[in-house]
């Protein structure tokens, strides 16, 4: 015990560990983030449904997506694959949660494909007119995470494709702030039905505009961790990233509702031509 509480004090280095998946995977965790999906009191893994609603909307005035292909990257539920559907697209989703992929087949108003696939390493699907990946998901990964994705993205378009994207900006970086929480139960069952304590880690890298919260889960019979690594960007940084790619910024604001592009804003949305 002495070996893995001495590893956890530790500040590990940018992005040294991930286990993103976990949260998707554990069955007991895959229920609760689908059902943080679903929450209109919790933005923790999708936004309300009138916010989804106008990002939906402002998509379709920028590109009209009436009878466009589009595939949407780490679609969950299906929020908003249901939405590009009913404006009259040929909607796909993607994402390795099985259980948030049969919420979204059953839910299902219009002819959807669903795909269970990790977007990182598994095969994807090409001939797409748009791909799409929202709320921020491009901010969980590394670097090198980020620029194999982001090709990916490129490869699964077809010529004069684009992609929509959002990503954190640098200004939501500002509210964080290192500490650590040790609890029974830690956020109220969150992590496991049975009984389990939790430590809880923030920690936060000034100079990279990144944050981390570490998680220790202790249950009488299994202990194990989670990392959740979280990248913030500058309209200056994501464009560098997304130009490396060969994706090509059309149209960039400060958000995907269309809001005003600040240069220290919370977030920026992106559309971005393949090149």
């Amino acid at each position: 015990m002495y070996d893995l509480l001495h590893d956890f004090s530790q500040r590990p280095k940018p992005f040294s560990r991930y286990t993103a998946k976990e949260l998707w995977t554990r069955p007991h965790l895959a229920q609760q983030m689908l059902n943080f999906h679903l929450s209109q009191e919790s933005e923790l893994a999708s936004r309300p449904i009138e916010t989804i609603d106008r990002v939906v909307g402002w998509i379709d005035a920028q590109l009209n997506l009436t009878g466009k292909r589009i595939c949407d990257l780490g679609c969950g539920p299906g929020l908003y694959t249901q939405r590009f559907a009913d404006l009259g697209a040929e909607v796909t989703g993607v994402d390795f949660s099985a259980h948030s992929l049969d919420y979204a087949k059953a839910q299902a108003r219009q002819p959807i494909r669903y795909i269970e696939a990790d977007y990182l390493s598994d095969k994807l699907p090409e001939g797409f007119d748009l791909v799409t990946l929202i709320y921020c998901d491009l901010c969980a990964l590394s670097p090198a995470q980020r620029q194999s994705l982001l090709g990916r993205m490129r490869q699964m378009l077809n010529p004069g494709g684009q992609v929509v994207m959002d990503v954190a900006g640098v200004g939501s970086f500002s509210s964080k702030e290192e500490s650590t929480v040790l609890e029974d139960r830690l956020m109220g069952g969150f992590w496991a039905e049975a009984d389990y304590v939790g430590i809880q880690s923030a920690l936060v890298y000034p100079q990279e505009y990144l944050s981390l919260d570490r998680y220790l889960i202790v249950e009488p019979e299994e202990t194990w961790q989670i990392f959740n690594w979280f990248q913030h960007f500058t309209p200056k940084s994501i464009k560098a990233e997304l130009t490396q790619s060969g994706l090509e910024p059309d149209v960039m604001v400060g958000g995907l509702s269309g809001e005003p592009l600040k240069e220290d804003g919370d977030y920026i949305g992106i559309i971005a031509s393949k090149v």
